[in-house]
């Protein structure tokens, strides 16, 4: 999906949240919630074998270059569900901080 830069938050709005969070503890919860799904889900092992392979594939190991290889595959390979089940999360914690507010 093509987002425009209409689309993006202005950074200080993320940096607020993203404190706000911090500070209420839920970037430490959230943050393990996702670990955890991911780890369930086999994508960090997928990932790191998708890595390996293309560091070495490469004549020159280059992190930039195999990180600009790599983020994208790790983007698909993430599972749909996965990603909605977090993003609701995120979405609920984040409603609970606007009401509060």
């Amino acid at each position: 999906m093509a987002h425009s830069q209409a689309d993006k938050p202005d950074q200080a709005v993320l940096d607020e949240i993203r404190k706000r969070l911090i500070e209420t503890g839920d970037w430490d919860r959230l943050s393990t919630l996702l670990r955890s799904r991911l780890e369930e889900s086999g994508w960090d092992d997928d990932l790191k074998d998708y890595a390996k392979e293309r560091a070495r594939a490469q004549e020159n190991l280059n992190l930039e270059s195999l990180l600009k290889e790599v983020t994208p595959k790790a983007h698909e390979m993430l599972q749909p569900k996965l990603r909605e089940a977090v993003v609701q999360e995120i979405e609920a914690v984040l409603e609970r901080e606007v009401e509060k507010a």
